[in-house]
C-alpha cells in the first residue's frame, strides 16, 4: 500500500516538473504576438510586457501616446530586438531603430495584434505605388501608348522616363525608407506610417537636438528620456512635404502660389514665404475650408489616405469623399456607431466620437462613414474638427447649383475653384555632365534629368470634360483642368537613336483645393478663353452690319510643333481627341460644346449676368433661345 502511494506521488512530482518546464519553455521561448490572440488586446500585451528586459535601461521614457505606452505594449513590439535578452547587444539583436518603414512595417505596427491589414492596404495605396505618375510619365516620354496601366514606383527600371522618375519625383512615395530621426519636416519624404503618424514634442525634440553633447557625458541611448509620439494628430504639416509638389495642394489650400523669384527680391514681405527648399511662394487666396479651420484629414479618411486595399491607376479612383457628402441637398444618408466597420469604430473611440445613439453621415461612394460629422434633427449635418473640435454647420449647396438643367454636368470644383497654380512651356533636358541623384536607390548619378520651367500663374482653371462609363452609359462631368504637360522633351542625349525632341501637349485634370463661397462669373465661363482651352488672349464678340462673331487673338505666340499658343489646350473653334490629356476619359470641350457656350457668351455681352432674364435662363434657356427678341444677334460660325 505504501509502494502505491510512493509511486502515485513519483508520477504527481514528474507530471508536475514537466508542466512547469512546458510553462516556462511558453513564457520564456514564445513569441506571443504571434502565439496569442486576444479579444482584450491590452490584457494580452501586458502578458508580453512583463518578460521584456528593454524597460531595464529604458523604463524612465516619457513623451508616448496612450495607445503606444510600453507599460501596455512594450518596447519590442515595436522595436523588435530580443525582449528576454540580459545584455544590451543581445537586446538590440534584430532591432529596428525606425519602425514604421515600409519594408519591415508588417512586423512591427502591421503585426496580428497591432494594426493588421494596414501595412498590405498601404503597400497598394497610390501613395506608395505613384502608378499614376509612372504611366503618365511613360505615355508623355513615348513609352506606353496610353496614360493607364497599374505600376509601382519601386519596380521601375532605367528607361528615359523611368530615370526621369529617379531624378526628380520617386522621393514622394511612402516605401522611401526615413533613415534618420528627427520629425517630419517640409523636406520630408517617405517614411510609411511615419509620414502620417509620428509627432515630437518639445522635449522630444530638444534633446534629440543635444543628442550629441549628450553622448559626452554618458554615451548610451538610455540617457533619452522622451521619446516621439504615434499618434492620431495628423496634422497639415506631415501632408506638406510631398503635397507642396506637382499639384501644389498642401500651398494652394492655405492660399501660396509658387513663383520664381528669389529670397533677395522678396526679403521680409509677409506676402510671401520661403519654404525650406529654397522656393519662394506669393499669398492668393486660402481655400474657404482652410479659413475655417479645417485640416486635410477632416475630409481625407484612413480608407483615402491609407487605400482601400485595391490597386488604382489615378488618384481620382482612390478618393471616397466628394463635395455633396457634406453638401448635400438632399437628406443625408446616415449611419449608427454599432454598424461602423472596425477601423472606424476605433478611429472614432480614439476622437471621443462614441455616442451610441448618433446619427452619422454616410459616404455615398462607399457607404463608409465620415466619423467627425453628425446629424441633428434628422436634418441639418454638422462637422467636428478632428484638431480644432469646432462645430461646423454643413450647409446644402445653393439654389442655383442644384436646380438648373443646364448646368447639370457641372462639378463644385468648375464653379466654385477660386484658382489653380499652373505653368507654361517647361524643358525637360538629360545633361550628361551634371551630377544627380537617383531617389530610389538614394546614390549620386553621373548624369541627370533637369526640367527648366515657363511662367507661373494663379488664374482661373481651365474648363473641360470627363467622360464616365457607366454600365455601358456614357455621362459627362465639367471639371477644372490646368496644363499637365506643356513640354519639349530633349531625349536624344539619353537615346542616341531617338535624334528627335518629344513635344507634349497635355493637360491635367486638377482639384486644386482653392474652394471660394462665391462661384466664379457666368462670363468667368462663356466669355474666357482660358476657360475654354484657348489660352491667355482677347475673345471678343464683334457685331458688324447685322452678323455677329467672335474672334480670339492669343497672348502667346504659336509653338511650331503644333501651331497652337504657348499656353493653350486647344485651338479656338478646333478640337483634338488624342494625346490631349493625362487621362483617357477626359478631354476638351468639342466644337459644339464650344458653339453652345459662345453662344450664351454672346447673351452676356448685352445682358449682366445677375439680370433677371439671364437667372431665368438657368431653366428656361432652350425656351428663350426659341423666341429671341429682334434686337439679338446670335454667332454666325464659319
Amino acid at each position: 500500500m505504501n509502494h502505491r502511494i510512493v509511486e502515485k506521488a513519483v508520477i504527481i512530482s514528474i507530471a508536475a516538473l514537466i508542466f512547469i518546464g512546458v510553462l516556462y519553455y511558453f513564457i520564456y521561448h514564445i513569441d506571443w504576438v504571434d502565439l496569442y490572440i486576444s479579444k482584450d488586446r491590452n490584457e494580452f500585451i501586458e502578458l508580453n510586457v512583463l518578460n521584456e528586459s528593454c524597460t531595464k535601461c529604458h523604463g524612465e521614457v516619457k513623451g508616448f501616446s496612450k495607445f503606444h505606452n510600453p507599460e501596455k505594449i512594450g518596447c519590442a513590439s515595436c522595436h523588435l530586438g530580443n525582449r528576454q535578452a540580459k545584455s544590451k547587444n543581445e537586446a538590440h539583436d534584430g532591432m529596428v531603430l525606425i519602425p514604421g518603414n515600409l519594408n519591415d512595417s508588417k512586423l512591427t505596427c502591421g503585426q496580428t495584434n497591432c494594426h493588421p491589414g494596414i501595412s498590405e492596404r498601404v503597400d497598394s495605396s497610390l501613395m506608395t505605388t505613384m502608378s499614376g505618375v509612372v504611366s503618365v510619365n511613360k505615355f508623355a516620354f513615348e513609352e506606353i501608348e496610353s496614360p493607364s496601366g497599374k505600376y509601382n514606383i519601386k519596380d521601375i527600371g532605367f528607361t528615359a522616363s523611368e530615370s526621369h522618375l529617379r531624378n526628380l519625383c520617386a522621393s514622394c512615395h511612402l516605401g522611401n525608407e526615413k533613415q534618420e530621426f528627427g520629425p517630419v519636416t517640409e523636406l520630408s519624404r517617405g517614411g510609411g506610417c511615419n509620414a502620417c503618424h509620428l509627432n515630437y514634442s518639445e522635449n522630444a525634440l530638444t534633446e534629440l537636438n543635444n543628442y550629441d553633447s549628450l553622448k559626452i557625458v554618458k554615451p548610451d541611448s538610455a540617457l533619452l528620456n522622451f521619446h516621439p509620439s504615434l499618434t492620431l494628430n495628423i496634422t497639415n504639416d506631415h501632408c506638406f512635404g510631398c503635397h507642396s509638389r506637382s499639384g501644389r495642394i498642401s500651398t494652394s489650400y492655405e492660399g501660396w502660389h509658387e513663383t520664381d523669384l528669389t529670397k533677395e527680391i522678396v526679403g521680409d514681405d509677409p506676402n510671401y514665404r520661403l519654404l525650406e527648399d529654397g522656393r519662394i511662394f506669393k499669398m492668393i487666396e486660402p481655400d474657404i475650408h482652410y479659413k475655417a479651420g479645417l485640416v486635410c484629414i477632416d475630409c481625407h479618411i484612413s480608407y483615402e489616405v491609407m487605400g482601400d486595399g485595391n490597386f488604382y491607376e489615378h488618384k481620382e479612383e482612390q478618393i471616397l469623399v466628394t463635395c455633396e457628402d457634406c453638401h448635400s441637398a438632399e437628406k443625408h444618408e446616415n449611419i449608427t456607431l454599432q454598424e461602423f466597420d472596425y477601423e472606424s469604430q476605433k478611429i472614432a473611440e480614439i476622437y471621443g466620437f462614441n455616442d451610441e445613439q448618433r446619427k452619422f453621415i454616410k459616404i455615398k461612394k462607399t457607404g463608409t462613414p465620415l466619423i467627425n460629422t453628425f446629424i441633428e434633427n434628422q436634418r441639418r449635418a454638422k462637422l467636428i474638427g478632428k484638431q480644432s473640435k469646432k462645430i461646423h454647420e454643413l450647409k446644402p449647396p445653393k439654389f442655383q447649383c442644384v436646380s438648373p438643367t443646364v448646368h447639370s454636368t457641372l462639378s463644385c470644383n468648375s464653379c466654385h475653384t477660386a484658382w489653380a497654380p499652373q505653368c507654361i512651356g517647361c524643358h525637360t533636358d538629360f545633361e550628361l555632365n551634371r551630377v544627380g541623384f537617383d531617389l530610389l536607390s538614394n546614390k549620386d548619378t553621373d548624369a541627370s534629368w533637369v526640367e527648366y520651367h515657363g511662367e507661373f500663374f494663379a488664374e482661373l482653371p481651365s474648363l473641360g470634360v470627363r467622360e464616365l462609363n457607366k454600365n455601358g452609359k456614357i455621362s459627362k462631368v465639367v471639371e477644372t483642368f490646368i496644363p499637365g504637360m506643356i513640354m519639349t522633351i530633349d531625349k536624344n542625349k539619353f537615346d542616341k537613336k531617338n535624334t528627335e525632341n518629344i513635344f507634349k501637349r497635355l493637360y491635367a485634370p486638377s482639384v486644386a483645393h482653392t474652394i471660394a463661397k462665391e462661384s466664379r462669373s457666368c462670363e468667368s465661363c462663356h466669355n474666357n478663353s482660358l476657360a475654354l482651352g484657348y489660352g491667355r488672349g482677347t475673345l471678343e464678340y464683334i457685331i458688324n452690319e447685322g452678323i455677329g462673331r467672335w474672334v480670339f487673338e492669343p497672348k502667346y505666340s504659336l509653338v511650331q510643333h503644333d501651331n497652337l499658343p504657348e499656353d493653350a489646350w486647344i485651338g479656338f473653334l478646333q478640337y483634338r481627341d488624342k494625346y490631349a490629356a493625362t487621362r483617357e476619359n477626359v478631354r476638351p470641350f468639342t466644337i459644339e460644346e464650344q458653339k453652345k457656350i459662345l453662344t450664351f457668351g454672346a447673351c452676356l455681352t448685352c445682358h449682366e449676368n445677375k439680370s433677371k432674364l439671364i437667372q431665368s435662363s438657368l431653366n428656361e434657356y432652350e425656351n428663350l433661345l426659341n423666341n429671341l427678341s429682334a434686337k439679338c444677334i446670335l454667332p454666325t460660325w464659319e
